[in-house]
């Protein structure tokens, strides 16, 4: 009996095509499994780097703001400094405790806003022996008065209602502090 003559295809090309396809229609559904396991860990972590920098950027512009303030607030002038007021109207503020406020929203760019979501408490005192005991007195203080400047903003999560279901609140609290000794001016505090 002569041998079987030799076939490329054993089963023919129809069916090597149909098994190709098969397989390919697995591995589509592989990938398409990988892309879901991996995806939502991924958006995840994604939101908490865009969560975390926003929360960091705006730490550093509070920081910022309140070195800013208070190396104004020391110098007792009851005018904004001119680096800040170029291009402004007239309605600049007139009185040194405003201005602390004033600048500390605009040497951030805006990114901390003037609304309740602020607060600055200045307490000064008239020596070193009694800074930071007791209440102080409220204000930006006189001449060599030391001073000290609480600032505390709240800053809404980026991420919204994610983070809140993550957090059970809608912000993240910053607070800068610094204390300071008052140029000897002869400005009368406002």
């Amino acid at each position: 009996m002569p041998p079987a003559p030799h076939r490329p295809f054993p089963h023919g090309p129809a069916d090597t095509a149909s098994r190709r396809a098969r397989r390919n229609a697995r591995r589509r559904g592989t990938a398409a499994t990988q892309f879901a396991i991996i995806a939502f860990p991924l958006f995840v972590l994604l939101m908490g780097v865009m969560e975390a920098a926003w929360q960091l950027a705006t730490g550093a512009g509070l920081d910022h703001a309140a070195l800013r303030a208070s190396r104004y607030g020391m110098t007792g002038a009851n005018t904004p400094p001119s680096w800040q007021t170029q291009g402004q109207g007239q309605n600049l503020p007139t009185c040194r405790s405003n201005n602390i406020r004033w600048l500390i929203t605009r040497s951030t760019g805006w990114l901390i806003r003037d609304n309740a979501d602020l607060t600055i408490a200045t307490a000064a005192w008239g020596g070193v022996g009694g800074a930071g005991s007791g209440s102080g007195t409220s204000g930006a203080g006189a001449g060599g008065q030391i001073v000290s400047y609480t600032i505390t903003y709240r800053q809404p999560f980026v991420t919204g209602g994610i983070a809140r279901l993550l957090w059970g609140t809608d912000g993240f609290t910053h607070r800068a502090f610094l204390m300071v000794k008052n140029e000897p001016f002869d400005n009368v505090p406002c």
